[in-house]
């Protein structure tokens, strides 16, 4: 058996043969009528003439249709008299294998029919009890179909008069099985008001009633899915919604025929290698499929996940890696894979290119079905890094809900959300270069929170204080000045002239010390100009280049860009000024400058440098003139001069670095100002921070804006509790990312490699709202109080230099701050619960009902097993309606090893396989639809004969 199971069908379940009393041409024959209905594509119809069944004439019908594949059912029409205006029509319809003779002995025994022989009525003058031969007809194994809607004699002929009218009403509509309808628009009133008030929905046909075959015609043609058999028809009842339709055609024929590469025909497998009887495997497989729901199904290892897996690999679909059946450890291996080939057959007549079983997929082919392999679901429902692979899915998905004018030429969600956040990005990197300055700010400061910054501090105030207890010792002792005494007029002229040349020494000395001063501060205006002038420059290309990019746009938005945005930049004002201030550098540093040969030169004319060098001469001579207790009293005073400026160059001051009161200052501020101003860095790199949150909340919008589609379609669907957000999410590898910067090996709130992450992710990630300016700012001060204390359970809140438990501050600083761990995603949400905080289970589902009822492709839709991860109430509520709702959109090959599903899913074909373990693994299959017997029987096998399983769909297996 191979075939591809339910398909649909026209049928005609009313129709008459010149064995009705009034039909009009008596001289048709039975071979007329069977080859109008085949040019009319009749695939089955019922004999269905007034209260008589010609036992000749049908079991003629029925070999002249085998003959030309159609089915022709035994029926027979009977009035009832409901004592309304008209009496009500309703008709049995019996197996093509029934014992026709038995039947049809059976009514006209039992009911008022016997009187047209006994009596000498007419056929039109009889009326049957509707209860009673209703009754009867199911106990003769029959089906009942009766008029309705405004058909004449219809049901709802049956008037209120009589006893308990209205419940009797309800009684004989849920006893028959199916109404015939006098026109289409009759559906939409039985839908919204019949079947709601008697709790059971009755499939509705139209026929044809036809008296004359020469001129058959329909009011609207009559479809039915299924086997072309009776029993097709009777397990169709089961679905009335899906299995019975009226018009043109049903939308899946349309759809395929419209898209005909987007349907699996056949999938077919070959060896193509050597022949080995031991492993036989695929020899000259060719399973057809049909273009709705298609089940697989088997036992464990029948090769079930093979069947999906070739399917995938001939049409290019993903999650290669996830494949069970063609994986490089099982049947890839080498002498297995390579010696079969397969191609898949689409319904334009289109084949993939045949491919050996060891064929590795391209990623960059264009896939041709949609293949969820179930260790795909496992790591989805199971895996916390494959949620961010899941939204990048839903962002596929998403971009498929924009309207085209809306995606502005964009091919990809990526590139649109690109277009739309590519100013914010910019200021985002803007704030970020800012953040990067502050932490080097930051980092300089914290160094100083280091126990032997303060140590080294302490150590070298020690040593500069031994320095000058120690000079304090060499001071020289002091010398009488002889001028208390009499001196002779030449050594006060000398010393007069000493005095003055001191005074000028002095005078020059300061003047260097100044000029020096003016270089330096000049050269840090000139650094800082030069640095002015680059970014001014920088950003001014940027504008004009802003500018000209955007004319093209202002042109067509009809306005002048010009009066909006007006730049100039004139960089020579810049460099003029940085030019005079190295101009008035150079010069002055002639100044300090000592000049070559300037013992020869003028006095006047020498550089300051120089001037300085002629008196230190100068000085120098006539302290060698001096003789006795002068000169003893001029040495002290050198002595003493100089032994003032160690002291001087020891103590120092705020400013000179490595001096004394440089360092006790130094020492002052780590005590006084140094966490003030370190706080103070903090808080402004926070503040930058959240500024790059509002900034990525601006990109975050650009989402919103773009699920705008989706949600609409979500709130309109009957998908209870399913939602889609967009939030900021923070990224998987964010916790590892911090923990590779901290030295888990020292003393502090992460220590120790579990511990550590436990302390991070509970105290600090779990806690934080990402959307939440307020809790991402909590976050950041939180962190670093963390690094800065030991915050251990247990710990004495001891503070820890962050510098000795981190590895490099800057890419931890840059990475935190600067927030890119945080990005705007897509989530799924069940009842608010977003993806993290859903159960595998509740996962699984979720990820199901994505594909099932959100995705947009057409292309065919392979799910490997995908029960294996879903609770019952998920396959229940989830799994079964949505597969339902999808097979209306896309063909789906389901792949289980539950056939339930197949059942209660309403499975168009089922395919059962199997490897013959005792014939070399020889892979062999059987395929039909559920209707057919021997697929129940497969299904029944699979169940392992526990027929109670079915209960939910009893009537639609026909097991003894």
């Amino acid at each position: 058996m191979n075939s591809k199971g339910s398909e649909w069908n026209r049928w005609d379940l009313h129709f008459h043969t010149p064995s009705s009393y009034d039909y009009k041409d008596k001289k048709i024959s039975n071979v007329d009528i069977v080859n109008e209905m085949k040019r009319n594509s009749i695939a089955a119809f019922a004999v269905t003439d007034h209260h008589v069944i010609d036992i000749d004439r049908y079991k003629e019908l029925k070999t002249l249709g085998e003959k030309e594949g159609i089915t022709v059912l035994p029926g027979i029409e009977f009035l009832s008299d409901a004592r309304g205006k008209d009496p009500v029509h309703f008709i049995g319809v019996f197996p093509e294998d029934s014992n026709i003779e038995h039947i049809w002995g059976q009514i006209k025994h039992r009911t008022d029919i016997n009187k047209v022989d006994s009596e000498g009525l007419r056929e039109n003058q009889v009326y049957c009890d509707l209860k009673d031969t209703i009754g009867l007809v199911k106990e003769l194994g029959g089906i009942v179909t009766i008029h309705a809607g405004e058909k004449s004699g219809t049901v709802e002929n049956i008037t209120h008069s009589l006893p308990h009218g209205t419940a009797q009403k309800t009684e004989i509509a849920k006893s028959v099985d199916i109404y015939e309808l006098g026109k289409e628009s009759d559906q939409d009133g039985y839908r919204k008001f019949v079947f709601p008030n008697i709790g059971k929905t009755i499939p509705m046909i139209i026929c044809s009633d036809n008296h004359n075959i020469h001129k058959y015609q329909i009011k609207q043609k009559l479809w039915i899915k299924g086997e072309p058999s009776f029993k097709g028809l009777k397990y169709a009842l089961n679905e009335p919604e899906s299995r019975f339709y009226i018009g043109d055609e049903p939308e899946i024929l349309k759809r395929v025929r419209d898209n005909p590469t987007k349907y699996i025909k056949s999938i077919n497998i070959r060896r193509t290698g050597k022949e080995d009887t031991s492993s036989i495997w695929f020899e000259d497989v060719s399973i057809p499929m049909n273009s709705e729901l298609v089940t697989v199904i088997g036992h464990k290892g029948s090769g079930k996940s093979a069947l999906s897996d070739i399917l995938a690999i001939c049409s290019d679909a993903e999650h290669s890696d996830d494949y069970i059946f063609l994986h490089k450890q099982k049947f890839k291996k080498k002498g297995l894979a390579d010696r079969f080939s397969a191609f898949v057959e689409f319904e334009s007549g289109k084949k993939s290119e045949e491919r050996l079983l060891t064929h590795i997929i391209d990623e960059s082919q264009e896939r041709l079905v949609r293949y969820l392999p179930q260790s795909y679901f496992e790591k989805v429902c199971n895996e916390i890094d494959k949620v961010d692979a899941f939204r990048a899915e839903i962002e596929k998905v998403v971009f498929q809900y924009v309207p085209t004018e809306k995606k502005m030429g964009q091919t990809t969600f990526e590139e649109l959300i690109d277009l739309k956040k590519r100013s914010a990005e910019k200021e985002i990197h803007h704030i970020h270069e800012e953040i990067l300055e502050l932490n080097d700010e930051i980092i300089k400061l914290e160094n100083q929170f280091d126990p032997n910054y303060r140590k080294n501090l302490l150590s070298k105030i020690k040593v500069k204080e031994d320095e000058l207890t120690a000079h304090e010792s060499l001071k020289p002792e002091t010398v009488e000045d002889p001028s208390k005494h009499e001196e002779s007029e030449d050594t006060k002229a000398k010393k007069k002239a000493l005095g003055e040349l001191e005074s000028s020494k002095l005078a020059l000395e300061k003047e260097i010390e100044f000029i020096t001063k003016e270089i330096s501060d000049r050269n840090y205006l000139i650094v800082e100009a030069e640095k002015l002038n680059r970014d001014l420059k920088n950003k001014y290309s940027e504008l004009v280049s802003v500018i000209s990019e955007g004319n093209d746009v202002a042109n067509k938005c009809g306005f002048d860009i010009s009066k909006a945005i007006h730049v100039e930049f004139d960089e020579s004002v810049i460099c003029s000024s940085i030019l005079s201030l190295k101009e008035r550098n150079e010069k002055d540093a002639k100044l300090i400058k000592v000049d070559e040969g300037w013992e020869k030169k003028e006095y006047e004319l020498l550089s300051s440098a120089s001037k300085l060098e002629s008196l230190k001469t100068q000085i120098k001579a006539i302290h060698s003139e001096f003789t006795g207790e002068q000169k003893a009293f001029q040495d002290y005073l050198s002595a003493l001069a100089e032994w003032e400026i160690r002291k001087s160059e020891i103590e120092g001051d705020s400013e000179t670095a490595d001096s004394l009161k440089y360092m006790q200052e130094k020492l002052a501020y780590l005590d006084k100002n140094l966490e003030s101003d370190i706080n103070g860095k903090r808080d402004l790199r926070i503040k930058k921070s959240i500024n790059i949150l509002s900034k990525k909340k601006e990109i975050q919008e650009f989402y919103e804006e773009i699920k705008e589609e989706i949600s609409n379609k979500l709130s309109q669907s009957d998908v209870s509790g399913l939602s889609i957000a967009s939030s900021f999410y923070c990224s998987n590898e964010f916790k590892n990312t911090i923990l590779r910067n901290i030295k888990q090996n020292r003393t502090g709130s992460f220590y120790g490699s579990e511990d550590g992450s436990t302390l991070l992710q509970e105290d600090l990630i779990a806690s934080t709202n990402w959307n939440d300016e307020m809790s991402v700012e909590t976050f950041l001060r939180r962190f670093i109080e963390y690094l800065e204390f030991d915050k251990r359970a247990g710990s004495k809140n001891d503070k820890t230099f962050i510098g000795e438990i981190t590895k490099d501050r800057k890419e931890l600083y840059s990475y935190i701050f600067g927030l890119s761990f945080i990005e705007p995603y897509y989530d799924l949400r069940q009842k608010g619960k977003s993806l993290e905080q859903l159960s595998p289970g509740e996962k699984g589902a979720l990820l199901l009902v994505f594909y099932l009822v959100l995705d947009k492709e057409d292309i065919p839709l392979i799910i490997d097993q995908p029960e294996d991860n879903l609770d019952n109430n998920s396959v229940a509520k989830v799994l079964v309606p949505y597969i339902k709702e999808a097979k209306k959109l896309r063909q789906i090959i389901m792949v289980t090893h539950n056939p339930n599903l197949a059942v209660v899913a309403d499975s168009e074909q089922v395919i059962k396989v199997g490897i013959d373990k005792e014939n070399g693994n020889e892979f062999y299959f059987i395929s039909g639809g559920i209707e057919h017997p021997k697929i129940n029987e497969q299904i029944v096998e699979v169940l392992e004969g526990t027929i109670p399983a079915f209960s939910l769909r009893k009537d639609k297996y026909q097991i003894a």
